[in-house]
């Protein structure tokens, strides 16, 4: 399809942000790579901009730690190198590399998932910091373990994955805690909130890898996200990136009626959103099937029903 005819067809239809649930995918993984990939790039810009200021943050809290300054930041660090080592295994496996393949990276890998090493030596003197850190490292390990999991039974052809990642850590629950206005002057504490921010941000990227080989098959458990619809094309806000112009596979889940519209795609705009700092992606659909075609717009028209309900109550 030419870029002209595109253009008319994506305009033909009046778009509108609404709540859906999607599932967005490259049409074609990446070819010949030692462990299956899907192809989308799991790493873009923004996302990689935010890591870096979860970390910079995490290393200036540290800084500004009075007490046992010297063992803390040792600490620390050595906790930022197990996250951003889980990173780099994480964007291996994204670009179809498998770690098994280097005996020395793998030994390392196996390394990481006896714990942090050096935490331990501030049990003693301050137990309630070790205990913070514990839940940092129970969180990193099961997310580690999974991944070992997964690439050890994977092939060319298949990523392994054995469900869902799991949520609602302890760690999650003390971090909530920590957002609290009262806590923002004291720089352990804050060390410790940016740490997990920064560690969240990796782990998230292989929960997104996770994913992509495991919710196609269930559409109920899509989240319910906004993005702009039409009944040509959509555009919605993600942390990772499709080449433009690629083709991609599109699913869209209705839940009162049980249905998934399965749409080809083509990625025709790439930007980033300065301000939600994500990737804004707009794909327009190739020759979807008028059936489906109508169901959607069906369904943008009860949407625009329900925002006219809102204003006039």
């Amino acid at each position: 399809m030419n870029k002209w005819f595109r253009k008319g067809n994506a305009r033909r239809f009046h778009r509108i942000d609404m709540p859906i649930r999607y599932f967005i995918v490259p049409k074609s993984p990446i070819k010949n790579r030692e462990i299956y990939a899907t192809g989308a790039d799991y790493f873009p810009a923004s996302l990689l901009r935010r890591i870096e200021a979860h970390k910079d943050f995490t290393v200036q809290s540290v800084g500004r730690i009075q007490e046992q300054n010297a063992l803390l930041t040792e600490i620390f660090k050595e906790i930022i190198q197990y996250i951003e080592f889980f990173g780099e295994c994480a964007r291996s496996i994204s670009q179809g590399q498998n770690p098994r393949k280097d005996p020395g990276y793998w030994m390392r890998v196996k390394e990481h998932q006896q714990g942090f090493k050096k935490a331990i030596r501030i049990q003693a003197s301050s137990p309630k910091t070790f205990q913070y850190l514990q839940m940092i490292e129970d969180k990193y390990l099961i997310f580690l373990n999974k991944m070992v999991e997964s690439i050890d039974q994977s092939t060319p052809v298949h990523f392994y994955v054995s469900g869902h990642l799991p949520v609602d850590f302890k760690v999650d629950e003390m971090i909530a805690t920590f957002q609290a206005p009262k806590f923002q002057k004291i720089p352990l504490i804050q060390a410790i909130l940016n740490l997990s921010n920064f560690m969240d941000a990796y782990l998230e990227i292989y929960r997104q890898i996770n994913d992509d080989n495991y919710l196609k098959q269930f559409p109920q458990e899509w989240i319910l996200r906004d993005a702009n619809t039409s009944a040509s094309g959509l555009a919605v806000h993600m942390d990772k990136r499709y080449d433009l112009y690629s083709r991609v596979d599109v699913y869209l889940y209705f839940a009162e009626q049980d249905r998934v519209l399965p749409f080809e795609g083509t990625v025709v705009d790439i930007r980033t959103d300065e301000r939600k700092q994500m990737e804004r992606i707009a794909i327009n659909f190739e020759f979807p099937h008028g059936r489906d075609q109508d169901f959607l717009q069906l369904e943008i028209q009860k949407q625009e029903i329900k925002e006219c309900m809102k204003i006039v109550l």
